[in-house]
């Protein structure tokens, strides 16, 4: 129940979020507004509070890097099931703070939710057996499945953008490590007894499966969009 009224009040702060920049005139309609934080007003903080030129901030960007670390904490034991059918949860409840959304898709929405709802709270959330470390990087994994691999770019997009209304037209270069990512999970021989060479080989050929997999999921889908013949 808990963590059902933590999604609420993410939807509910996110929605807040989107409201405030629309009264500021950040965005034209509500479809373009984003919920994280303001990227541009950040940049124009620098620029008008600190000094700083936007060149300036724009080698730095490029020369800086964020490494988050994915690791299978102990004490994290939801299961994916769980936390997919938390995001689809999440989903319902901000597609219902949408201004434009009718009756029908109201109902609909509804429906989903509690079925949802009532999925989750039939869902065992405790593993009654202990995770192997191919299981904690399949977890790990299905961040990026439901987040990551989208969210970077997007993140990313938004930086040149944000650029771009401070006056620097270049993007960040395509090789620039802006974000990349880690990962204990199978390579922790100091805090699990169970890793050895054998399930490092392992974890690391299962993870190199996954990513050709998005990778080949992608490309097909830019077979599609990318349909110009000349």
């Amino acid at each position: 129940m808990l963590n059902l009224a933590n999604l609420a009040e993410e939807v509910q702060i996110a929605y807040r979020r989107r409201i405030k920049k629309l009264k500021k005139g950040d965005f034209v309609d509500e479809s373009s507004a984003t919920t994280e934080s303001d990227i541009e007003e950040t940049f124009k903080r620098l620029v008008s509070d600190l000094g700083k030129s936007p060149e300036e901030i724009f080698d730095a960007l490029k020369n800086q890097t964020v490494d988050l670390v994915l690791t299978a904490h102990p004490t994290q034991s939801v299961r994916r099931s769980l936390l997919q059918k938390h995001g689809r949860i999440r989903d319902c409840l901000a597609q219902l703070y949408a201004k434009d959304i009718t009756p029908d898709d109201k109902q609909e929405l509804d429906e989903s939710l509690q079925r949802e709802i009532q999925a989750a709270f039939r869902t065992d959330e405790i593993r009654r057996t202990p995770p192997t470390p191919q299981d904690e990087m399949r977890a790990g994994m299905s961040y990026f499945h439901e987040t990551i691999w989208n969210g970077v770019p997007k993140f990313l997009r938004r930086v040149d953008t944000a650029l771009k209304n401070i006056g620097i037209d270049e993007r960040v270069p395509y090789n620039a490590p802006l974000i990349q990512f880690s990962s204990w999970m199978g390579g922790d021989r100091d805090g699990n007894p169970r890793v050895t060479p054998e399930v490092t080989r392992d974890v690391c050929l299962l993870a190199r499966m996954m990513a050709a997999n998005l990778y080949y999921n992608q490309i097909e889908n830019l077979m599609f969009e990318l349909s110009m013949w000349r």
